[in-house]
């Protein structure tokens, strides 16, 4: 499965580059996060607890930063499984893009692969998307709000995120 994520940060791309190079201020954004551990210094492990259809669960992630380019992108591996609540395991490869924008702000561009297994697999593509999108909403909100401006589309300015896609 591929997932597709966008949204927009009123923040000019060398700041926001700066601020997800630091685990710690970006893992203040995320859902559901209950500790961070740093492993190294491209690699962390995070507990988050997440509700997916109809399961709740606490996700014990390890991820690593695989590769970046100043700026432009990084690209991240993850793997996991749950501590508590449904039983399952994930693996994800990501890539997340920054793209400049006319007005000074940055396209955040989030691609992911993820695949779940145990009892969370057989949630469905549509849950997990569904998921998906609430948790780039609340993160993109969250970003914003450390950073001193509102998350939007471009197209009247909503919140959250731009837009899901699957394939």
């Amino acid at each position: 499965m591929e997932i597709r994520e966008s949204f927009v940060v009123p923040t000019p791309v060398d700041t926001l580059w700066r601020f997800f190079e630091d685990v710690e201020s970006v893992s203040t954004c995320v859902p559901g996060l209950q500790s961070l551990t740093i492993l190294g210094p491209d690699e962390y492990k995070v507990v988050v607890k997440q509700k997916v259809g109809y399961f709740s669960a606490t996700f014990e992630i390890t991820t690593r930063r695989e590769e970046a380019e100043p700026g432009r992108y990084m690209q991240f591996s993850s793997v996991g499984r749950t501590v508590r609540g449904a039983m399952g395991n994930l693996r994800s490869k990501d890539r997340v893009e920054f793209e400049v924008l006319d007005d000074g702000g940055t396209r955040v561009h989030v691609l992911c692969h993820p695949a779940l297994g145990g009892v969370l697999g057989a949630v469905g593509h549509k849950v997990i998307l569904s998921k998906s999108r609430e948790m780039t909403e609340q993160f993109a909100a969250a970003l914003c709000e450390r950073l001193g401006g509102t998350a939007g589309g471009g197209d009247g300015g909503e919140t959250g995120a731009l837009g899901n896609d699957a394939t």
